[in-house]
């Protein structure tokens, strides 16, 4: 703490000092504001620390004031005004249809990947293969790659009559098939598929006429009431 004293008064005013900026100080006291300039000093010395210029009252604080030797003075910032909220956003006639469209090809698309879901995790149970008793994968890759193996062995056949046909249980290394089983179990898988297949293509038919959003929430996608 220092004391206060203006330039030609008696009294002395116990204050802290601090520096704001280049022209700007603040004192915290009890002391009034006089245009007057003041000197500054210890508290019990006479050092007097020249502080004249410092005559117009900057701005009150709360427990002392601010004084700038340059004339300027506070001024509150000007606060902006509020934006506003922006209004919401109102579809057109034309982007609601477009939304709508591309809605009913978004549950479509869904309806395909759930099949592909169930098939993944649905395999088949039979004894195609010598009357024992495996699981086969059904899902679309495997069908295709079982197609694909089929129709490789009617053609290596022809050229080479000991030609081997070939298949897996799922998780177990491929084994030689006759061709009887293999055949057997084609035909099991595709009469497995179909109705699940089926069911696909028929929710795809009721979604492409559904004309309202309401209608199209209406369709429920459940491949497992297909074999319930």
């Amino acid at each position: 703490m220092i004391k206060l004293k203006y330039i030609g008064c008696k009294t002395e005013y116990n204050v802290d000092f601090s520096r704001i900026s280049n022209h700007v100080i603040q004192v915290i006291g009890e002391l009034p504001f006089k245009d007057k300039g003041f000197h500054l000093s210890r508290i019990g010395k006479e050092d007097a620390w020249d502080y004249s210029g410092y005559t117009t009252l900057y701005r009150e604080v709360e427990g002392g004031l601010q004084f700038s030797d340059d004339g300027s003075v506070y001024v509150e910032p000007v606060k902006p005004d509020p934006i506003p909220d922006p209004e919401p956003y109102v579809p057109t006639e034309e982007e609601m249809v477009a939304i709508f469209e591309q809605s009913k090809k978004d549950k479509i698309l869904f309806s395909k990947s759930l099949l592909a879901e169930y098939l993944e995790e649905h395999p088949l149970t039979s004894s195609a293969h010598g009357g024992v008793e495996g699981v086969y994968s059904v899902t679309s890759e495997k069908q295709s790659l079982m197609m694909s193996q089929y129709m490789t062995y009617q053609i290596a056949k022809t050229v080479d009559p000991s030609a081997k046909l070939t298949w897996n249980e799922t998780g177990k290394s491929c084994e030689e098939w006759a061709e009887q089983d293999f055949v057997q179990l084609i035909l099991e898988i595709k009469e497995y598929v179909y109705p699940l297949v089926s069911y696909q293509q028929t929710l795809e038919e009721q979604i492409n006429v559904c004309t309202t959003q309401e209608m199209l929430d209406t369709i429920v996608v459940d491949f497992a009431s297909v074999r319930a």
